[in-house]
């Protein structure tokens, strides 16, 4: 069937209702291809907001919808996304409202404003959208990736020169605190923001969402969890609540594995579709193929190392978390601070850097989503996210000495039971005697 392309023409049936206004970018199109598949095409954003929003998103929906069903023959609701993953109504709300940009007044044009004076105008029109309700998620954010990284250099650096007074520290102070209920609302409000093939929130047929709502904002939380637990002021009522928070982030790891894989392995078998239909038309490629430019074998193995950072590495988290869990972890803990006295703060900063390296990473896949960086670009970004919790616990496997300890064998408690190899020569010191010993015991029996 030939291809058909709805452009933002819809527009034109509004118009007698709207005053006059600058000439704006198409707020969207949807190209219709092989008769059942429907894909949208990102917009241009425009550099200032649409006069009536709702007017206009009714007037396109319902444009796109009898065009639809004129043209194809077929009812919207029977259609699905490119991709196979079936959506109604058509137009992703999402769509619309990332494609609106906010010029409102007040505090929100002077964010607006500030973020086009910093970093250009092409950052404030793909970032400072209507999707981001009250900017709540900007807002969040900026607070969280700048100041959590500062404060994660400033204890490092201030643990190295107070050795003696870093056992007595606590996490749970007002900037601590302003700083994890940060990023749990900056986890927070990127969920409803994450709806790329469907209109509902946590629809587990949108891959790409679920990377941002579970891969995102649920290992976010996690983390945070994890540097609340290490903070000394985590409440004591909710410790028997730990095999539910095992239950329940174990479920996040897994479940986020399992979708980055499922994308993946989607991502190559179209891959592979598209150059069998190339292979048929002798190599010639399509108008839509020409106008947006296929994955490259390079640039699919890109693809594979980002998925995998983003998720295989997060099942070594409920090893760790295990010990967290268990109902009496309050006296497993015990132990291990008598053992090693500085080892909350190690375990602080081991959920706080990786709180940091989650949103950092779900934050670089937002630039890529919005076309403002390359999928090179978020590969290092990630990588850096992935390795800031280990540096953070090799700088205090350093700095802190004796006094904590990197070797899970030595404190994690599925290993409560084996001794470290110091420990061992010392046990077995006490049970063997020394051969000196064994000769003076020898020879006095002999004489």
């Amino acid at each position: 069937m030939a291809r058909y392309v709805v452009a933002a023409a819809a527009l034109a049936s509004t118009a007698a209702f709207q005053p006059a206004r600058p000439r704006l970018a198409p707020p969207m199109q949807m190209v219709a291809e092989d008769g059942l598949r429907l894909r949208s095409i990102a917009p241009e954003r425009a550099t200032e907001p649409l006069v009536d929003e709702a007017l206009v998103e009714e007037a396109l929906r319902s444009e796109i919808a009898d065009f639809v069903e004129e043209a194809l023959g077929v009812d919207e609701d029977a259609l699905v996304v490119d991709g196979g993953a079936a959506v109604a109504p058509i137009v992703v709300e999402m769509d619309l409202a990332k494609a609106t940009v906010d010029a409102s007044e007040g505090l929100a044009g002077l964010g607006g404003d500030a973020i086009a004076a910093v970093f250009g105008d092409t950052v404030r029109r793909r970032l400072w959208t209507k999707a981001d309700f009250m900017h709540a998620h900007a807002a969040s954010g900026a607070y969280f990736l700048v100041g959590a990284p500062l404060w994660l250099l400033y204890s490092h650096a201030t643990a190295a020169g107070h050795l003696d007074a870093v056992a007595t520290w606590r996490f749970d102070g007002p900037l601590e605190t302003s700083l994890l209920v940060a990023g749990v609302a900056n986890a927070l409000t990127a969920i409803p923001m994450a709806r790329f093939s469907s209109n509902k929130m946590f629809d587990v047929t949108d891959l790409k969402a679920n990377g941002f709502t579970f891969g995102g904002a649920g290992l976010t939380l996690m983390s945070i969890w994890i540097a609340a637990w290490f903070s000394g002021g985590y409440p004591a009522a909710l410790l028997p609540a730990g095999p539910a928070f095992f239950l329940l982030w174990a479920s996040v790891c897994a479940g986020t594995t399992l979708n980055w894989e499922i994308m993946l392995q989607q991502n190559f078998e179209a891959a592979e579709e598209a150059n069998k239909e190339m292979a048929t038309r002798g190599g010639r490629k399509t108008d839509l193929e020409r106008k947006f430019k296929t994955a490259t074998p390079e640039e699919l193995n890109e693809k594979a190392i980002l998925y995998r950072l983003a998720s295989w590495p997060n099942l070594t988290q409920l090893l760790f978390l295990y010990s967290l869990c268990l109902p009496d972890a309050a006296m497993w803990w015990a132990g291990v601070v008598e053992r090693y006295p500085n080892q909350g703060v190690l375990g602080y900063h081991y959920g706080f850097a990786s709180a940091v390296g989650y949103a950092l990473s779900m934050f670089s896949e937002t630039l890529r989503d919005r076309k403002l960086v390359s999928l090179r670009v978020d590969l290092i970004i990630l990588v850096v996210g992935v390795f800031l919790p280990m540096v953070s616990v090799g700088l205090d496997g350093v700095l802190l000495g004796d006094t904590v300890t990197v070797n899970p064998l030595d404190y994690w408690r599925q290993f409560h039971d084996v001794l470290p190899p110091s420990q061992i020569a010392e046990v077995l010191g006490e049970v063997v005697p020394p051969p000196s010993q064994i000769a003076e015991v020898v020879l006095g029996e002999a004489l």
